[in-house]
């Protein structure tokens, strides 16, 4: 290889490592960070990070949580090919086994979300014998600020994507919907606190909704499983053994979707 070569190649390289750290950091790395992980001079990393985000393919966020402090993630470019990879009718069959189980074991409906776009559409369900007839209708577009699998996936979403989905006007669905986007906001932090998230009749008036996030190492989050059921029973349910369930159900899925990536 010529020395004009390997000059040429070692911008490349160093670009490589970045988003090859991202993808291992999917909550997202400070400049300080990446610099001290690949051991690149300040001016190197500075000159590499803005190259990758003018592409897209890395972006700068401010922590939610705190005013002072921002990190890199992985750009919607780099994004967007790897959600590619995941086949639907792969999801979909992965998907069944797991909310059947999940369904029974709270007996009540259970379903998957994804997100399309900056849009959470229901993917699949499965119902309890009693709901033979289900609440969730496959294919429905759910809205971020009231439904429960909306807010557990955009809570992992960066601020750009928050940005997007509550500037337009949030309807009130019922008298119980959010409408405010900066208490929605507020709402996506405490979700990605607990790592859980709820519809408390924001969509039916007697229907209630919890959320749990599918965490996807390459990805991040663009899954969720819930339960849905009349409010007089839900709320009959223990809290701590309801959210186990999901958060158990979320793992799972988690772990098979991997697989599906894998062997992509």
């Amino acid at each position: 290889m010529s020395d004009t070569e390997k000059q040429n190649r070692d911008p490349l390289e160093r670009q490589l490592q970045i988003l090859e750290l991202l993808v291992s950091y999917p909550q997202g790395r400070s400049f300080t960070d990446i610099r001290n992980d690949l051991s690149l001079p300040k001016a190197s990393t500075s000159r590499l990070l803005k190259t990758l985000a003018s592409a897209g393919c890395v972006q700068l966020e401010k922590n939610a949580s705190s005013s002072s402090s921002a990190f890199y993630v992985l750009g919607e470019r780099i994004r967007g090919m790897l959600r590619g990879i995941m086949d639907p009718d792969q999801t979909v069959t992965v998907a069944h086994a797991i909310l059947h189980e999940l369904a029974k074991e709270a007996n009540e409906t259970a379903f998957l979300s994804v997100l399309r776009g900056d849009k959470v559409e229901n993917l699949v369900m499965a119902s309890p014998a009693k709901d033979a007839h289900g609440y969730v209708n496959p294919g429905r577009v759910v809205p971020a600020h009231a439904a429960a699998a909306a807010k557990a996936i955009f809570a992992y979403q960066v601020e750009a994507v928050w940005n997007r989905v509550l500037r337009q006007p949030l309807a009130a669905l019922t008298d119980k919907t959010i409408t405010d986007p900066q208490k929605v906001r507020e709402e996506y932090v405490r979700v990605r606190d607990k790592g859980i998230a709820y519809c408390r009749e924001e969509i039916d008036s007697g229907l209630m909704a919890i959320a749990a996030p599918v965490h996807l190492k390459e990805i991040g989050v663009i899954y969720a499983v819930s339960i849905v059921g009349p409010s007089s029973r839900i709320r009959n349910l223990e809290a701590e053994p309801l959210d186990a369930m999901l958060k158990k159900a979320a793992t799972q899925l988690s772990a098979a979707f991997e697989r599906v990536i894998l062997s992509a």
